[in-house]
């Protein structure tokens, strides 16, 4: 039986070392990894308004959501905001939530600049805005996510269950405070 160009030792070393060369070229082509939690390694890239990484988005904003029930809105979040909490509220937030994900209204910064916000009026709550948020408490951001916010694009995450809604607003919270250079 002839083999053609693998009869020879040679030329199968030869393919392989191709193959591993190629892959290894790709692999540096692609760039550096993401990193667990880190969907978007371009996070903080000035990039144009439609990803939500541009602008500091509307601040602050006056908002007439329906107040949660007293038992709900005075609630704390149960869960300490440790590194996996907020990288698992990160995952729900940028990937992970039906039936659209949050970053595409608030944006991949919180900046309420996300693809789908120039079409909503209300515009999407921007979560750096800290003159906005200090008023909001975790139990009626608890009440908004699980119900949505009649008047406004937001709509209701009845699926999610209590931990990831309150591991999501950790995240949230971290986006309206300063960030380290």
């Amino acid at each position: 039986m002839k083999w053609g160009f693998f009869k020879n030792r040679k030329s199968i070393v030869l393919v392989v070392l191709a193959i591993i060369l190629f892959a290894l070229v790709a692999e540096v082509w692609a760039g550096p990894p993401m990193g667990h939690g880190r969907r978007h390694h371009l996070r903080h890239h000035r990039g144009h308004h439609g990803q939500g990484f541009a602008g500091q988005g509307f601040c602050p904003q006056g908002r007439f959501t329906v107040q949660a029930p007293d038992d709900i809105l005075n609630q704390k979040n149960p869960l300490e905001p440790s590194q996996e909490v907020i990288y698992a509220g990160e995952s729900l937030f940028e990937l992970e939530v039906q039936p659209v994900a949050c970053k595409i209204c608030h944006g991949v910064n919180g900046n309420g600049l996300g693809i789908m916000a120039q079409g909503l009026n209300p515009s999407p709550r921007n979560f750096t805005c800290q003159e906005t948020m200090k008023d909001i408490s975790d139990g009626q951001l608890f009440w908004i996510i699980r119900n949505g916010s009649q008047g406004t694009g937001m709509p209701a995450y009845k699926e999610l269950e209590d931990r990831e809604i309150w591991q999501i607003i950790h995240y949230i919270r971290q986006f309206g405070k300063p960030r380290r250079k």
